[in-house]
This record gives C-alpha cells, structure tokens and sequence, in this order.
C-alpha cells in the first residue's frame, strides 16, 4: 500500500515513453516479427507483463548501439581509402 511518503515521491509530470510490443519493434527495426521473437531468444532485453512481451524503448535502442557491426565490404573499402591517403 502507498503511503503519502511514496505518492509525494512520484513525479507526476513525467511522461514515461509506452511500452512496445513486438510489432512495434518489428516496424522499428524495419524487420518480420518472427526476427524480434528470435532476437529477444538471443539477448534483446524484454520482459513479460502476465503473457505479454514488452519492450522498454531505451533499452531497445541501447541494444541496437551495442550490437552494431559494419559490413566487411565496407570494412575493406575503408581500408584500401585510409592505405591510399596515408602514403
């Protein structure tokens, strides 16, 4: 039970960002929700409301930055612009 200690802690103005499904990733990440089902088996941070899975957005970003690679092909044509420059 909350008492006024609690409620007068609470910042009432603060406007917490909702909560995303699983679509809502999917559209976020431009990807099927069958490949969000399995990125959430592999690590993307989640959790269950009863049977529901939801995302917290923040954390769905941080994933993201965290979990960045570059493509070889890119890798290589960086490599090949920084040997012809610095020579």
């Amino acid at each position: 039970m909350l008492n006024d200690q609690d409620t007068a802690q609470f910042d009432s103005s603060a406007t917490p960002e909702a909560l995303w499904t699983v679509a809502d990733v999917a559209r976020f990440f431009g990807c099927t929700p069958r490949h969000v089902i399995n990125l959430q088996a592999n690590g993307l941070p989640h959790f269950y409301l009863g049977r529901l899975v939801r995302f917290d957005p923040a954390e769905v970003r941080e994933y993201l930055k965290s979990n960045r690679r570059i493509a070889a092909t890119k890798l290589r044509r960086a490599a090949r612009f920084h040997a012809v420059w610095s020579n």
